[in-house]
């Protein structure tokens, strides 16, 4: 039978995760593994780390802006957020301003378009006290313009769950993306994009707490190894999103039985 994971005694607080998956698009090209990837990794968040997960497949303007207002209403200081999103992206080149790309969006009109900013603006006024948003989509890295301290692989167990223990006490604003300002791979996984595939298997083949930056750092090792073309994932805060010096932390419900 499975036991509980061993865990350091800290109050990680409760997870949630709205999951994306946009492949059939009204105006723009059909996309292959979007769905796919939200189906999976919507699977993993509930089975393996307990996440209550709300899934939208084929998501428009109103239905995305409305799961992101319902959560905004509904969380509390003493909850995780995890916001996956997987469809097209476009790139005001003008502004430098990344947007998603609802199925109802059109390629030469922004009237459906979800911008970084508005995105923003809602995760600077969630109470949630982490929140991580994994984009996979052209260019998702618009959404990340700073840097993260990053954890030295050297601490002791005692170091570990103490700097862990200051993490969880403070608000995050983080983003994961597939890629930078430039266009990424909708394929190459098998039934996966490439970057979805490298995520799903981190999340997998975990047995222990997990913060969102180390995440990042195996994700990014497969990725840039097996993309034909450069593709450079990113993890940083999110600007203007109050982001404060927390981290977002992966905690499994259930390990195998040893």
């Amino acid at each position: 039978p499975p036991r509980r994971a061993k865990l350091p005694p800290i109050n990680f607080g409760n997870y949630h995760a709205l999951v994306i998956g946009n492949n059939n698009y009204r105006s723009l090209p059909t996309l292959d593994t979007a769905r796919n990837d939200a189906e999976v990794v919507s699977r993993i968040l509930k089975n393996k780390y307990g996440f209550n997960v709300t899934t939208l497949y084929d998501a428009d303007r109103y239905q995305t802006l409305s799961a992101l207002n319902n959560l905004r209403r509904d969380l509390t200081e003493k909850d995780n957020l995890l916001i996956y999103y997987a469809g097209h992206g476009e790139l005001d080149k003008t502004n430098m301003r990344g947007h998603w790309l609802p199925v109802d969006a059109e390629a030469e009109s922004t009237a459906n378009w979800i911008s970084n900013v508005a995105l923003t603006d809602m995760l600077n006024s969630m109470n949630a006290r982490h929140v991580l948003v994994v984009a996979d989509s052209c260019y998702s890295g618009a959404l990340t313009r700073s840097s993260l301290a990053r954890l030295d692989g050297g601490l002791s167990d005692e170091a570990r769950v103490k700097w862990i223990e200051t993490m969880v006490a403070k608000r995050s604003r983080t983003a994961l993306t597939s890629g930078g300002l430039a266009p990424v791979l909708d394929s190459g996984g098998g039934r996966h994009s490439i970057f979805a595939r490298a995520l799903i298997g981190v999340l997998e083949g975990n047995e222990s707490v997990l913060e969102a930056q180390r995440v990042f750092q195996e994700v990014s090792a497969r990725v840039t190894y097996e993309a034909p073309i450069e593709q450079l994932p990113q993890y940083s805060p999110i600007r203007f999103a109050g982001h404060e010096s927390g981290d977002f932390f992966f905690v499994p419900a259930v390990l195998p039985a040893s």
